[in-house]
């Protein structure tokens, strides 16, 4: 298979890449919130077989919806044979992260903790010999802020933007900074304990949309890599459409040397 398109659908936005020959060529994304309006015409622009990641399935619906027809190959955590340990609870973009930090950054040989900062920030630790150990989960930063203007009433909502170290000099610099800084701390914290359990010297990746920024500001990571998530899908799907290719030779194989009844 020369081309797959790749899509992640994840609660904040929905990703797409276009894969020809193991490379990714092209790319798009729109809001969640958007899909019925914006989906269509980007899966117009290749009619090569389609993966699916997706942690909302209302968008992914309407996608299956477009896709009639088509071949869909479903990423999750019991269609990928790359790594063990994997719970068949783990979310689809978490399972694509834990692939692809392996298998690209980490050359299938190395242990990775891989760090996801979007709506949720994630982590998983994987050994040397591709075992996923475990994780954590907590709030992302936008979703830190909004909590604090939900539960305290006089709290603004505010969007993560001009966020610095520094302290802050009235409510909203105090807000954004005080949740930066410590978020860039749960980071910190996160891949001490993950090279406590891994033990030697992981490579630390990260990814997401605050993956950068945190970088910037933390030096927390030793790879960013904000396209891992689509990477790691396109790795399962084309592992799954060799196997199936396979099976499918061997079949017709079997049938042709059949003796007659």
């Amino acid at each position: 298979m020369t081309e797959i398109l790749v899509i992640d659908v994840g609660n904040s936005n929905v990703k797409y890449a276009l894969f020809k020959n193991g490379k990714l060529t092209r790319t798009w994304r729109h809001a969640t919130a958007s899909i019925k309006e914006s989906a269509a015409d980007i899966v117009r622009q290749s009619s090569s077989p389609v993966a699916i990641s997706s942690v909302v399935p209302e968008a992914e619906a309407h996608l299956r919806e477009l896709l009639s027809g088509r071949k869909i190959v479903e990423i999750n955590a019991l269609s990928q044979t790359m790594l063990s340990g994997m719970d068949e609870t783990m979310g689809a973009d978490r399972v694509a992260d834990a692939v692809a930090a392996w298998k690209i950054h980490g050359k299938g040989k190395r242990s990775v903790a891989v760090v996801g900062t979007g709506t949720a920030t994630t982590i998983l630790a994987i050994t040397r010999n591709g075992h996923v150990l475990g994780g954590w989960i907590a709030p992302g930063l936008a979703v830190t802020l909004e909590v604090l203007h939900d539960r305290c009433a006089l709290l603004p909502l505010l969007e993560m933007k001009g966020q610095s170290l520094e302290l802050g000099y009235d409510t909203d610099t105090h807000m954004r900074n005080g949740v930066f800084a410590g978020h860039i701390g749960l980071v910190r914290e996160w891949l001490a304990l993950a090279r406590k359990a891994l033990g030697g010297r992981p490579l630390t990746v990260g990814t997401g949309g605050w993956s950068k920024t945190i970088q910037e500001h933390g030096g927390v990571f030793d790879v960013v890599d904000p396209e891992l998530t689509l990477k790691g899908i396109y790795l399962i799907a084309r592992d799954i459409l060799r196997r199936e290719n396979r099976q499918n030779g061997t079949r017709r194989r079997s049938q042709r040397t059949r003796s007659p009844i």
